[in-house]
């Protein structure tokens, strides 16, 4: 293990030394740097041990899975992200441990930061999604867990591949990109944020890791940019120090500038392979080999000749069984491999690859989607996947994604988005994931007369893929590529040898010659010194030649560019050559040996809880299938700190091979990431603190005395008799919720009086308002059907307190309707209640806001509540607006008439209503003749049965248009709580089918004409002035609201009552209907 002093590529600057204590030993690190760059320099590469006490070291390297956790100053932290600055001691979590008492905080406030859209990840995805959305003037918060940004792409020393109509990303290395994405101002990019989960209600849970203050983020739509973590294969010894991922050895190399060994064995020969092991080669370390368990190499095959120009020599049809540790179990000397065939291992074919200290694992990586998969359940169609999250790619599909996701979230929120510019994007997006297709079979140069006569280029791309800095570069416009599915051209008659373009080209393929000198121009992206001698390579680093540095050329972008001199090739012969090797470099045969010994070490294939191969298979038994959570509760694999990131796909990978099937995947329960102290989510004394404006812009506040949130019937009500008397008041609408969505009729008719009541002097504003302006009042009956002795008698009963009588079965067609069934039998008799009446709903509400309006109120439509809290002088509402500007209303009195959203800002002001919403169902039929008695329209018919699932089922004609209107009402409420109101149900379907042609069969030729479902709110009204409640009306707001919301006033104003007001608070008995409701 040694530090990096310096880089061809990176810029290491020197920082502070910092000493701390680690098993008794100082250990020196550096400022900015983690401990595990610290420990792993100093010769600590054991960070903890196993269940079973084996030696344990990095895993991820990223901070997502637990493996390297150690006491830091007496508390829990994962040290691949834990910086040494300021720190005393390090040492191993006892396997006793017991935290000390930590004495919860609960006097300062908890941050709940708004915005529209949040994302997480700052990687190439995230930030290219921030980027777009900025400039759409999307409000925006990106949260990432590391202490900067980029991502994986803070690994990545190499040139990026990108097509482009303009030059923008193409050419610059993954830091760079980074940078240029966030651009300057970085405010809204929040880091040490580790997203532990995603909570109901759009809220992202976050911890800083710097500061352990716990806080959320609300927002409208989700972006979830987490990249993926690394797949490795399980094999013996797997998990001992020395094997690692290519995450692990990059991070470790390019951030923390920490070789983690000199002597790498690379394993998989994919652009993960091809591209740690050149970054390797750069830092200094020596790549003895690439394994591959394919007959084929695979990745980008300039990525494969850039290594093999090295002369690291790839094995393919060989696969990794076993690690061998060395005596003290702290590191790794060798490698275990065998030819393979399908990735099986062929018996008797093993040997050992020896002299190395590190093998590095590059098989792959997986989405990292756990957060994608939960925010798809809590934010539904606002969850957008990126980058990696998704589909694992190039940065340019990640860049690309990001860009294509915040177009989307645009167009969706009304956004004017270039729809040519969203489809360029899309197009480039799907373009970037095809892979190479090979157009030529060799590189095009010159005629031979064009090579003598000056210095020229050949490219070496013979794949046609997007990337096209090439065409950038040259001064001369001698080089163009039309399209991602083309090769780069060289018109050889305006290329005029500057060699400018060989140190542009991302994948190292283009050099340069100059035969009349024998000077051959190549790519060097890692240190040599001038006069060196060397041999000159081809792509399959075969020794062509001998050749000598002349000079380095030193370029900007650090792609530098080596003159060789060939010594012993001349003429054509030099287009032979495509790179060099420094003699004294030249690396040594594979050090390869037969399998004397095998000595069989365990295979776990869980880390985190030491559950081996063969304990799963020995659960599994004869079975050729087995779902992930039944495994999960049988052999705990997957429930330790990685939540089984890691080792559900090896399990998945072993289980196959052996002819069983592991069905699904694990399920992503909070907390995902497992740094979350009970301490630090005890509750706070302090309001919350809500911030609106991660740009520090102050929110803007408005007064009132009085603030209304919900605009239905009852809400609107109360917006116009506060204004009527006199009231600075403001409602507050977001949507069109049940008093938009009733079926327009109102009754007297309850089997409580007090109810009663109330329906009657609310019949009397109806009248009142229909003075006032046409809203198509007009008075109905309704007719309520006996189909039993006990509801018989509730009807009788009610007959004492309305204007209604009672008729038999043989009056039914007479008294109801002309078109009523006579063989119907259903029914013995029913009630005609006289005193009802149906209004056009969205007519209504306009009429009771105008009066408001025209006293002086405001209305806010289209403006969301966000929050309520108590002030000490009152009440602060957080409000959305239509400008989707945050605005805070201090007022004197706030008033919930939320309908089935009031219990949420009920328990924000600390108040239990016990209230729930319950779906029901709605229709209409297109315009029909008038059906009812004496040919007007059709009374509103009720049957009260406990029929089929529903409790009741019941409609009306509505005058205006003729069209039949009903409801069916669910018989167990709970089976349709907060249920989705944008679908129906084929049980509602079939119920108000089969009753109403059962009333009325001439109904059953009638068309649908729309289906829709509205809540009712249960299980009691709630009219409480002094709690600023006028809630739960269970699909009586129509009948009841608007007289609800006049005592409410008048209650409030000290203004005289109906003493059944103490019984409609919240410690009354709310005065519940049974019989009728």
């Amino acid at each position: 293990m040694y530090k990096i002093e310096k880089h061809p590529i990176l810029d290491i600057i020197a920082s502070k030394e910092v000493t701390f204590e680690f098993n008794g030993q100082k250990v020196t690190g550096n400022e900015g740097y983690t401990i595990a760059a610290a420990l792993h320099q100093a010769g600590f590469p054991i960070h903890s041990h196993s269940l079973d006490g084996r030696e344990r070291s990095l895993e991820c390297g990223i901070g997502k899975c637990g493996a390297c956790e150690m006491l830091v100053d007496g508390k829990i932290k994962r040290i691949c992200i834990t910086k040494v600055d300021g720190i005393q001691k390090v040492e191993e979590i006892p396997s006793e441990f017991m935290p000390q008492t930590e004495t919860p905080n609960t006097t300062e406030s908890t941050k709940i930061y708004k915005t529209q859209v949040v994302i997480i990840g700052a990687g190439p995805a995230g930030l290219a999604c921030r980027e777009e959305l900025n400039k759409l003037g999307v409000s925006n918060i990106v949260l990432d867990n590391n202490d900067r940004i980029g991502g994986q792409f803070n690994m990545q020393t190499h040139q990026f591949f990108f097509f482009e109509k303009e030059k923008l990303y193409g050419g610059m290395r993954g830091f760079e990109i980074s940078n240029h994405l966030a651009g300057e101002d970085h405010s809204g990019i929040l880091l040490n944020a580790t997203v532990w989960d995603i909570l109901e209600g759009k809220r992202v849970a976050v911890k800083d890791l710097k500061t352990n203050e716990i806080y959320y983020v609300d927002a409208q739509h989700l972006v979830v940019a987490t990249g993926a973590v690394p797949f490795m294969p399980a094999f013996e010894n797997d998990d001992l120090p020395g094997v690692f991922t290519a995450a692990v050895v990059q991070k470790m190399m390019n951030v923390e500038h920490t070789l983690l060994g000199k002597r790498i064995l690379s394993i998989g020969a994919g652009n993960i392979g091809y591209l740690t092991s050149y970054q390797a080669y750069q830092a200094g370390a020596q790549v003895v080999g690439i394994v591959e368990a394919m007959n084929r190499e695979g990745g980008f095959p300039v990525q494969a000749n850039r290594v093999r120009r090295l002369g690291i020599p790839i094995l393919t049809s060989h696969i990794l069984l076993k690690a061998i540790p060395n005596e003290t179990r702290t590191g790794i000397i060798g490698a275990v491999v065998a030819e393979c065939e399908n990735f099986k291992p062929i018996p008797g074919t093993e040997k050992v690859i020896q002299d190395i200290d590190i093998i590095n694992i590059c098989t792959g990586l997986i989405p990292d989607d756990q957060l994608l998969i939960k925010g798809k359940i809590v934010f539904g169609i606002h969850t957008y996947g990126v980058g990696d999250a998704v589909r694992v790619g190039e940065g340019t599909c990640a860049v690309l994604r990001g860009k294509q996701a915040a177009l989307e979230i645009g167009m969706e929120m009304g956004k004017k988005v270039n729809y040519d510019y969203y489809l360029e994007v899309s197009k480039d997006y799907i373009d970037s994931q095809q892979h190479p297709v090979r157009i030529l079979e060799k590189p095009t140069i010159p005629t031979s007369t064009r090579m003598q006569e000056q210095g020229f280029v050949i490219a070496d791309c013979l794949y046609g893929f997007a990337c096209n800095p090439c065409a950038f570069s040259c001064p001369k416009n001698a080089i163009t590529k039309s399209s991602t599915s083309s090769v780069p051209k060289i018109d050889y008659e305006k290329c005029v040898g500057c060699m400018d373009c060989v140190a542009k080209c991302p994948g190292l393929a283009i050099f340069g010659y100059n035969l009349a000198k024998n000077w051959i121009f190549l790519p060097i992206e890692y240190f040599a010194e001038e006069n060196k001698e060397v041999y000159l390579v081809n792509n399959d680093g075969q020794i062509l030649g001998n050749g000598v540095i002349e000079k380095i050329m030193k370029k900007p972008n650090k792609t530098n560019v080596a003159r060789v001199k060939s010594v012993d090739l001349t003429g054509e012969m030099l287009t032979e050559v495509s790179g060099f090797i420094i003699k004294e470099n030249y690396p040594k045969p594979l050090n390869i040996n037969s399998l004397f010994e095998n000595t069989e070490a365990p295979t776990y294939v869980c880390h985190c809880d030491d559950v081996e191969i063969e304990e799963i298979i020995k659960s599994i038994g004869n079975r050729t299938m087995i779902s992930v959570d039944e495994l999960k509760h049988i052999t705990r694999i997957g429930m330790g700190p990685c939540r089984g990131k890691r080792c559900i796909p090896r399990a998945r990978q072993l289980l196959r091979s052996k002819g069983i099937e592991l069905v699904g995947d694990a399920t992503p329960r909070g907390p995902l990431s497992n740094q979350v102290n009970m301490s630090e989510l005890y509750p706070k004394n302090a309001p919350a603190e809500f911030i609106t404006n991660i740009q520090g812009k102050t929110t803007k506040k408005v007064k009132c005395e009085v603030l209304v949130a919900g605009g239905g019937i009852a809400g609107s009500a109360l917006f116009r008799y506060f204004a009527e008397s006199g009231k600075n008041v403001i409602l507050v609408n977001y949507e069109r919720g049940s008093s938009w969505r009733n079926i327009a009729g109102g009754r007297p008719a309850f089997s409580v009086p007090e109810i009663a009541d109330i329906a009657n002097h609310n019949l009397q504003i109806f009248k009142d308002l229909q003075k006032e302006c046409n809203i198509n009042f007009k008075p109905i009956r309704y007719v309520g059907f006996a189909h039993d002795e006990k509801t018989y008698k509730a009807l009788e009963a009610s007959m004492a307190w309305s204007n209604a009588y009672m008729i038999d079965r043989k009056d039914f067609q007479k008294e109801i309707s002309p078109y009523f069934n006579p063989n119907l039998k259903t029914y013995e008799h029913a009630l005609i209640t006289h005193d009802c009446w149906q209004a056009t709903p969205g007519l209504v509400l306009d009429t009771i806001r105008n009066i408001g309006i025209a006293h002086g109120g405001t209305i806010l439509e289209d403006a969301q509540l966000v929050e309520v809290q108590k002030t000490a002088t009152g009440f602060m509402a957080l409000v959305l607006n239509h400008e989707k500007e945050y605005v805070e209303y201090h007022c004197d009195h706030f008033a919930n008439a939320l309908g089935y959203d009031a219990n949420k800002f009920a328990k924000q002001l600390n108040i239990e209503t016990g209230l729930y919403p319950v779906k029901h169902q709605a229709f209409i039929t297109k315009r029909l003749p008038l059906m009812g008695k004496d040919g007007d329209t059709l009374d509103m018919l009720i049957d009260r049965r406990n029929y089929k699932g529903f409790s009741a089922v019941y409609g009306q004609q509505l005058r205006e248009t003729g069209q039949i209107i009903g409801c069916a009402s669910p018989g167990v409420d709970a089976l349709e709580t907060a249920l989705n109101l944008k679908y129906n149900s084929k049980e509602f379907l079939e119920i108000v089918s089969e009753i109403f042609v059962d009333w009325i069969p001439q109904l059953g030729g009638v068309t649908f004409q729309a289906f829709w479902s509205g809540y009712y709110v249960e299980p009691r009204y709630i009219v409480d002035p002094d709690l600023g409640l006028l809630i739960g009306l269970r699909g009586h707001g129509f009948m009841l609201g608007q007289y609800l919301a006049k005592i409410y006033v008048d209650k409030l104003l000290g203004k005289e009552v109906p003493s059944y007001i103490d019984q409609l608070s919240i410690h009354g008995d709310g005065l519940s209907e049974k019989a009728f409701k």
